[in-house]
């Protein structure tokens, strides 16, 4: 497990947003909260469109809820998030979100201010000019290559990360994890966890476990690693799997794992 300070106080182990939602998808943020949650950290402030609000409030308790002004994310939720990431620690958004002329706008406002980490998938993953300092993007094969032009492998993606000065999770049957400086692969995981959702708790469990001091290196490998062995498990003892179910074996994964 990672380690507390026996003296510390609601909050001290981590605080994520967690922005995403659109018409279409209510599920993809909510499981990237509960990814965030799964990984221990103390608070999590999920921003969706106002129709999820009452669906997020039935799978937990702990989450601290803000609505859209609309429907879909836009330029009038912009200052009200950068006022409220300045009280988490990292920030994953893209879960779920539809990517619009009026969503790319916001994006493109906030990936300029904000001052947090931050961990971009789903329709997140746009064609930005600079994303914030610190920054994990976590495409899947297909998304990595509409944005780059390029099929994935170790070489292209460390190639991208340090074009875009992040750290890239290329997510596949091997998940390639780099910066410009390291390459990183992991082979945990089976063809089950095609299923909707796996990408978006992974983008909330490395959110959370940097929230909790993990370099974006270390809670990369960390999550991928965890969340695949979480999916070799579960085909032990059944015949499928979904994203919820790998979200309630994190945190005895993690137990075994750190």
């Amino acid at each position: 497990m990672l380690k507390r300070d026996p003296n510390s106080h609601k909050g001290d182990n981590g605080k994520v947003m967690v922005i995403g939602g659109s018409s279409l998808y209510h599920g993809a943020p909510i499981l990237c909260a509960l990814g965030a949650q799964s990984s221990g950290v103390d608070l999590i402030f999920p921003f969706l469109p106002p129709r999820h609000i009452e669906a997020a409030k039935t799978y937990s308790l702990n989450f601290i809820l803000h609505a859209f002004r609309e429907e879909e994310l836009g330029l009038s939720d912009v200052d009200l998030i950068l006022e409220w990431s300045e009280k988490v620690d990292v920030v994953a958004i893209g879960s779920g979100l539809d990517s619009t002329p009026k969503t790319v706008k916001a994006l493109k406002r906030l990936f300029s201010e904000l001052k947090r980490p931050v961990v971009i998938d789903g329709g997140a993953l746009i064609d930005s000019p600079s994303f914030p300092a610190i920054s994990v993007l976590t495409p899947h094969r297909g998304e990595f290559k509409r944005m780059t032009g390029e099929d994935a492998t170790p070489e292209t993606v460390q190639k991208w990360a340090a074009f875009y000065k992040t750290t890239i999770v290329c997510k596949g049957p091997q998940d390639i994890i780099a910066n410009k400086e390291t390459i990183a692969i992991n082979e945990t995981g089976n063809a089950f966890m095609t299923v909707g959702g796996t990408g978006d708790v992974l983008a909330g469990f490395i959110a959370g476990l940097m929230a909790q001091k993990m370099t974006p290196v270390e809670a990369a490998e960390t999550a991928t690693n965890i969340l695949g062995v979480c999916a070799e498990n579960l085909i032990e003892l059944q015949a499928n799997l979904t994203a919820y179910e790998l979200i309630k074996r994190i945190p005895q994964m993690m137990l075994q794992q750190l």
